[in-house]
């Protein structure tokens, strides 16, 4: 592969290729024990590249993976647009499917069989009952018909046969359906008097028609499902949709075109910017037009007359359709050419797209950053169908210093309010395929950082005099910051609608804990310097990634650290020999196993039975005692040059990235020592300790290089930072990384109006929609003197602390509400305070994970404490409290209720 697989998207190859070969192998001992696989991949999962993945495995094997001997793959659709474009992608993406491996079934392919080891694609309307494929036996000059070439496949050579059906949900009719479709005819079996193929592999984002025919016609069927929120982590979907409507009031339809060209100006100078910042190729956002059915020339002029009068520099050359006809169609005085829908990405030139529905299925354009739609409300599902192509982010990841780039606008004029909240719900929750979790703002103001921190001074204090003297005869609650954490910095005089009133006195003798006592700082601890600067306070926090659930070799992920710590930025790499220091400590910990098995005296014994195998035989007489001597004859078997180049495929799996190539070549400096270097590596790799001792070395090399070079990284371009951070998450545990505030974002103006937010308007004022106890929790601290806060982004990880937490699955990430800045003892401290609801089925493992954190980070924050309404009253735990941790750590409670009873305090 080209492109480095998403965790997700390793774990569904992996899992893929497993079921083909386990059901290929039950094919073979067993016939009539035919199967089906199920990819149900919502939309912008990267299903081509999970499939092209999954194919290069099964041709031609991987580290993981033997493959599937003479495999053939016949790529079923309804579309041929949607199989060129697959056929181009998976071309682009692959690095061993050659464009002689990847062909179109057209007109002229008359074989008996399929050929093993390529990919075919067919559309199936070239099996109608006329086409010429369907003919065979002398019609139309043609000895086959295709009808033919796919049943003596399955009668000659069925092992390793797949058919795929793309978009599966399509074409397959209903359930027991009374005429069988062509995709159920090439699937044969059932009623169609076909043979059945062997293995059926489903491609969809709503699989469960296909899933319920494959059940029907008795196949084994076998399951897996991308997780929505998987892909949304990944980067390669946008994090919002700006819908943007006039309530249903009626308004000119060129006054919003007009508005969109503005719009898509906007990302154009934006991207520009962005793009020659970074290096990046240069991306050219495009303007989707959604016209009424049959609209005419008068209309569509219109239409293209407000766009060439108000984007400077575009022409009709500019501007395309896709319609159905296929053809020019006139735009009052202008001609406007058809373009094939999966042309349009590629085509740089193509800036508007004119459509009247939905685009075809499969459609793919990340470029289409703005979406003017001309239709009413009732079309809404050829609305959201375009929509859902759009979400794809241009660079295939999040833009991390212009977070307004990772939106989508779409403009919806004839539509109401109610209209627009069933977009926006269906969006946020996820629909038919469409990944969940998008923010939705129907109302979009425009966010920077906040002015008021933006100066060259500090932070400015609160109003009252926080390092004056305090009254010893104040009856003042301790439980505010726990019985062990005291500090100052709090208000002297608490709100009538705050149940509580801070503490500001040591309830301990000795030096206070948060002033000149605190514990070395951990290297990634906050940098009391930052302290004059809540930007570079709040970024200076340690934040984690979130690790794969399927983490892939640490041998691969240590060479592709190297690769990076080699590559030159601005001239200069961070280490020049990375690759020749990994590939040394690699290669020695394989001759140190070789020494150690050397001198224990059994190096000799296993090269002598890789290079020699001995065959055992004992001879016996069916039905009756034997007429032959007991016992066995044995004799030896010389490895021949075949045999080494099995076993050495299967040493590559063992130890990946050219290892055993490498190790052969350092012990073989002549050619004729090469069969006994192979050999002994061969030996070697037998051993399954050997990789694992390998493995851990990779791990614990990548871990340290990573410290090593964590502050050089985070001074890179954004870009090269993104690829260090794909090594951090092929981890198997969290690793230490930043994350930044951006410089500006689109907010929503719904909601309640707050000041201090680190994000505002250009009057510094930030507008969220709070739940009863997050508004409760934002109001107390700023009423006790919070300086700054952040509202911690639960979807772009890039932009928000992130506090690594198990569960039975494997690793997630904990994205607490909000972070606050307080002045203790006139320097700036930064606070964790998370509304966390106690009686949520994770709030136990996600409070073991705060806890953990806080741990392994002694000193970073002025407070941890997490918030909820217990039996009407606000209670807190504090995390900085080492009882609570300890009990948090030990708890086995299905929630969080008992800790609040039993180590709580009143908030």
């Amino acid at each position: 592969m080209d492109y480095d697989l998403y965790d997700y998207q390793e774990q569904a190859k992996q899992v893929v290729v497993r079921a083909l070969m386990s059901m290929t192998r039950a094919y073979e001992a067993d016939p009539t024990d035919t199967g089906a696989v199920v990819l149900a991949a919502p939309t912008g999962a990267g299903k081509t590249v999970i499939a092209t993945a999954v194919i290069e495995a099964a041709l031609d094997g991987d580290p993981t993976t033997p493959g599937i001997d003479d495999s053939t793959f016949l790529w079923v659709t309804d579309d041929p647009s949607l199989n060129n474009q697959t056929l181009n992608k998976m071309f682009a993406a692959s690095s061993a499917l050659s464009i002689n491996r990847l062909r179109t079934i057209e007109n002229d392919f008359d074989q008996e069989t399929l050929d093993p080891g390529r990919v075919y694609f067919l559309n199936i309307q070239k099996l109608s009952a006329n086409a010429t494929l369907s003919k065979g036996g002398g019609a139309y000059g043609r000895q086959w018909s295709l009808w033919d070439t796919i049943s003596n496949t399955v009668k000659q050579r069925p092992y390793g046969f797949v058919v795929v059906v793309d978009e599966a949900h399509r074409g397959m009719g209903t359930a027991r359906t009374t005429r069988d479709t062509i995709v159920s005819q090439i699937i044969g079996g059932g009623t169609t008097n076909r043979p059945a193929v062997p293995v059926v592999w489903g491609i969809s984002a709503t699989p469960k028609r296909f899933r319920d025919q494959m059940n029907d016609r008795d196949r084994t069927v076998k399951s897996h499902t991308i997780p929505i929120e998987d892909v949304r982590s990944s980067g390669l979907l946008k994090d919002q949709i700006v819908l943007g409507h006039t309530r249903g009031v009626d308004a000119a339809e060129t006054t919003l075109v007009r508005h969109a060209v503005a719009k898509v100006l906007d990302y154009e100078a934006r991207w520009n910017a962005y793009c020659n910042r970074t290096g990046e190729p240069r991306v050219n956002p495009v303007l989707v037009v959604q016209v009424e059915d049959k609209p005419n020339s008068k209309s569509l002029g219109e239409v293209v007359d407000t766009i060439l009068s108000e984007w400077p520099g575009i022409t009709p050359v500019n501007i395309v359709h896709v319609f159905g006809n296929h053809s020019t169609v006139k735009a009052g005085g202008h001609d406007i050419r058809w373009c094939p829908p999966e042309d349009v990405q590629d085509r740089q030139s193509v800036r508007v797209v004119l459509c009247m529905t939905a685009i075809t299925t499969g459609w793919d354009c990340p470029r289409a950053e703005v979406l003017v739609s001309m239709r009413v409300a009732q079309d809404q599902g050829l609305i959201t169908q375009i929509m859902g192509r759009m979400v794809r982010t241009p660079l295939a990841r999040r833009v991390e210093s212009d977070v307004t780039l990772n939106a989508v606008h779409c403009i919806l004029p004839k539509f109401n309010e109610a209209a627009v909240d069933a977009i926006a719900v269906q969006f946020e929750q996820g629909d038919e395929g469409i990944a969940g979790g998008t923010e939705i703002i129907t109302d979009e103001v425009q966010l920077i950082r906040n002015p008021e921190f933006t100066g060259a001074g500090p932070v400015s204090k609160p109003p009252n005099d926080l390092d004056g003297p305090v009254d010893a005869s104040d009856d003042l609650d301790t439980s505010w910051f726990g019985p062990d954490k005291p500090t100052q910095g709090a208000p002297t005089t608490s709100p009538s609608h705050v149940p509580y009133r801070p503490d500001r006195r040591s309830s301990q003798t000795g030096p206070d804990l948060w002033e000149g006592s605190e514990p070395d700082p951990e290297p990634d601890a906050v940098d009391a310097s930052a302290s004059a600067n809540v930007f570079a306070l709040l970024e200076s926090l340690p934040s984690y990634t979130i690790p794969s659930r399927c983490p892939g070799s640490a041998i691969s992920r240590a060479f592709r650290l190297a690769a990076l710590l080699a590559q030159k930025y601005d001239g200069k790499a961070l280490e020049p020999a990375a690759r020749k220091l990994v590939l040394n400590a690699f290669l020695g910990e394989i001759d140190t196993f070789r020494a150690d098995l050397d001198a224990k005296g059994e190096l000799a014994d296993r090269v002598a039975k890789v290079a020699n195998t001995r065959l055992y035989e004992r001879s016996v007489t069916y039905g009756s005692p034997t007429m032959f001597p007991e016992g066995e004859t044995e004799s030896d078997l010389a490895l021949d040059d075949r045999g080494i180049r099995i076993l050495m495929a299967r040493a590559r799996r063992a130890l990946p990235e050219g290892l055993v190539d490498a190790y052969v070549e350092r012990m073989a400096p002549n050619d004729d020592d090469v069969t006994d270097a192979m050999i002994l590596a061969i030996a070697l790799a037998q051993d399954a300790a050997l990789p694992e001792k390998v493995e851990a070395r990779a791990a614990n090399l990548v871990t340290s290089w990573l410290q090593q070079y964590h502050s050089a990284i985070t001074r890179l371009p954004e870009t090269a930072r993104e690829d260090f951070d794909r090594v951090r998450r092929q981890s198997s545990r969290p690793e230490a990384t930043t994350f930044r505030i951006p410089p500006r974002a689109s907010g929503d103006a719904r909601g309640g109006l707050w000041d201090k937010h680190v994000l505002s308007d250009a009057d510094g004022k930030y507008r969220a929609d709070l739940r009863p106890l997050e508004r409760h929790v934002l109001l107390t601290e700023l009423d006790h003197g919070a300086v700054a806060w952040y509202r911690n982004p639960a979807n772009r990880a890039k932009n928000a602390l992130v506090i690594p937490w198990q569960k039975w699955d494997g690793w997630h990430g904990l994205y607490v509400d909000f972070l606050f800045v307080h002045y203790v003892g006139g320097q700036a401290r930064p606070s964790i305070i998370d509304p966390h609801g106690a009686f949520m089925a994770d709030a136990v493992g996600k409070l073991k994970g705060l806890a953990d954190y806080i741990g392994k980070h002694p000193g970073v924050y002025h407070r941890v404490q997490v918030v909820d309404l217990i039996n009407g009253k606000y209670r807190l735990l504090d995390l900085l409290d080492p009882a609570v941790r300890s009990a948090v750590a030990d708890s086995n409670a299905d929630d969080a209720g008992e800790l609040y009873a039993e180590l709580g305090h009143d908030y």
